[in-house]
């Protein structure tokens, strides 16, 4: 089976970040029939970022019953990273503020066919990138270097 591995490399909660892995998605499901966004706590997540994609109404929906389907029947799910096991069955997932735990979570599980994963660290996806044929779709060259003369 050939999986598809996709990486958006951002620094914290980068609005670009989120709006590129939606997007990539919302491609994917194209291809594909459902979609999970894994997220490290579901409580956290500020609507307006998804938002920018999926629209206020789209995205109020998703956040209150967890998902959504879109009119071609093909559905988004979102959940925490500890719910993540409930979710295994499904075709793309979205790491969002993704961990090098949480990557490896996805990679243990057997039928998804695409994964995105938008990083928070800047070391989440080293040993993912290693271990794997990814393609970054973004880099926004944030080092984390905080040192204005450095």
């Amino acid at each position: 089976m050939t999986r598809e591995r996709f990486l958006v490399k951002t620094f914290g909660d980068n609005p670009d970040g989120v709006r590129l892995g939606l997007v990539k998605v919302l491609q994917l499901l194209d291809t594909y029939q459902s979609a999970v966004i894994v997220v490290p706590n579901i409580g956290n997540v500020k609507g307006s970022m998804l938002a920018s994609v999926l629209g206020e109404d789209t995205t109020k929906k998703l956040l209150k019953d967890r998902e959504i389907t879109f009119p071609d029947g093909k559905k988004i799910f979102i959940c925490g990273q500890s719910a993540l096991k409930k979710y295994r069955d499904h075709d793309v997932y979205l790491d969002l503020w993704g961990s090098k735990f949480s990557i490896k979570d996805i990679e243990n599980m057997s039928y998804w066919r695409a994964v995105v994963l938008v990083t928070w660290g800047l070391d989440d996806s080293v040993e993912w990138v290693k271990e794997y044929d990814v393609l970054t779709i973004h880099d926004d060259g944030n080092t984390g270097n905080t040192d204005l003369m450095g």
